[in-house]
């Protein structure tokens, strides 16, 4: 199928990601001295969007934890506004991460809004410079480069990721943990080059009609994008859930028609074998991510991505994505569709009965 203008730019979009990731370093260092001084004496941090900007969120905040020692939750943010004291409890003084890459999203607004009102410190995490978040917000980190035409996330998704990740490394002060995050925009030039080719390979093979995405830690968040992007751009049926929660029910559905993706991490390495074993036993077709295979994966693994950064678990999330947009966007357009305009969907999301 040929690509059309908007296809293209999706493309080039998917491609220009480690350049976006390069901008969002020399942001996030201009911004050092303001992040540190928005979370002195903070408890706990939340991070909240909708639909991408949630999965990034379920992505920053284990390693913002794991980092920084100070708590960390992801929200969505319509929690915030209909449940607030689910999030917010008495006595404890919150700061108040809100992802959405246009800034304009209704229920991401709202929860600004309400949090401001509780006199709280909020961040936004966002491309619109002159959106609602970024001018209600205490602090605004304008992700520029990372900006999109197509209606679907890719590189706006994994700048946000980084975004935060960097706001973990600033706060606790962890230059090792800063240093590894300086090296994704070359080692995402590697890893494009290396897998672009594979997404195409994927496509090809229509008797794959339906796709699972495993991990664990932060790379959960990392699996409900990519569960997202098949949703959105290819129209199959797909599911994501933590690594070892896909053996207790969701196996039911695994046949030859399903394409499993396991993002490896180094905690969970050990058991992977297993897993990947048991899938392959039930017929699945497996897809493995992660920095390096032994010998057990690479028996088992239909289509392998070897990352090979030598970063550590909580550095290389964005590292995983990239196969994964391929993956899709040229499972669509095999498919007979548009990626970058996927049916019923929008730039953004406006919730009307939320605005006044």
């Amino acid at each position: 199928m040929a690509l059309s203008d908007n296809d293209q730019h999706m493309l080039t979009e998917i491609l220009h990601q480690p350049d976006a990731w390069a901008a969002t370093i020399d942001l996030m260092q201009a911004n050092a001295a303001r992040l540190c001084d928005l979370t002195r004496a903070v408890d706990e941090v939340i991070f909240t969007g909708c639909g991408s900007g949630l999965n990034a969120s379920m992505t920053i905040a284990p390693a913002f934890q794991a980092i920084t020692r100070i708590r960390a939750r992801a929200v969505p943010a319509a929690e915030i506004v209909f449940f607030p004291e689910t999030v917010f409890a008495a006595g404890s003084r919150y700061l108040v991460a809100l992802l959405s890459r246009s800034g304009a999203t209704s229920e991401v607004v709202l929860a600004c809004d309400l949090v401001r009102q509780r006199e709280l410190p909020t961040l936004a995490i966002t491309c619109g410079a002159d959106s609602p978040l970024a001018q209600r917000s205490s602090l605004a980190l304008i992700l520029e480069a990372a900006n999109e035409k197509a209606v679907t996330t890719t590189q706006s998704l994994t700048s946000m990721i980084l975004c935060g990740q960097l706001f973990s490394g600033i706060v606790a002060g962890d230059d090792a943990y800063l240093d590894h995050l300086r090296r994704l925009p070359a080692l995402g030039r590697a890893v494009i080059e290396a897998h672009h080719s594979l997404g195409r390979r994927i496509a090809e093979d229509d008797t794959l009609t339906k796709f699972a995405f495993v991990g664990s830690g932060s790379l959960q968040g990392v699996a409900r994008e990519g569960q997202l992007k098949i949703k959105e751009m290819v129209l199959l049926p797909s599911d994501s859930y933590p690594l070892l929660d896909f053996r207790h029910g969701p196996k039911s559905n695994v046949d030859s028609h399903m394409l499993i993706t396991v993002l490896s991490c180094d905690r969970t390495q050990h058991v992977e074998a297993e897993f990947l074993a048991e899938m392959k036993g039930l017929g699945g077709r497996l897809m493995v991510i992660g920095d390096r295979a032994t010998s057990d994966v690479r028996a088992s693994a239909d289509y392998l991505v070897e990352l090979g950064s030598g970063l550590p678990d909580f550095a290389r999330d964005v590292l995983y994505l990239p196969p994964i947009h391929f993956m899709a966007f040229y499972k669509s357009l095999a498919q007979g569709r548009h990626p970058s305009t996927p049916p019923n969907l929008s730039y953004w999301v406006e919730t009307r009965q939320l605005k006044g």
